[in-house]
């Protein structure tokens, strides 16, 4: 398979990787600036939990009235 081939599939695998973290690096530091008393609480996984439950909630339609 020819290197051009990998790379058109790999480029926006990485863009999304390199996305995904920097979005999440960035809702755990404002969440750590917000709630600073749990600064030491808030890591990855918890902000990563957080979104999926929102994206469930979201997905069963508990946010249709907004």
């Amino acid at each position: 398979m020819p290197i051009y081939l990998i790379s058109k599939a790999a480029d926006p695998l990485f863009a999304f990787a390199i996305g995904t973290s920097a979005a999440l690096l960035r809702i755990q530091r404002e969440q750590r600036e917000k709630f600073p008393e749990r600064a030491e609480d808030i890591s990855i996984g918890s902000v990563l939990q957080l979104g999926t439950s929102r994206v469930q909630r979201w997905w069963a339609g508990e946010f249709a009235a907004l």
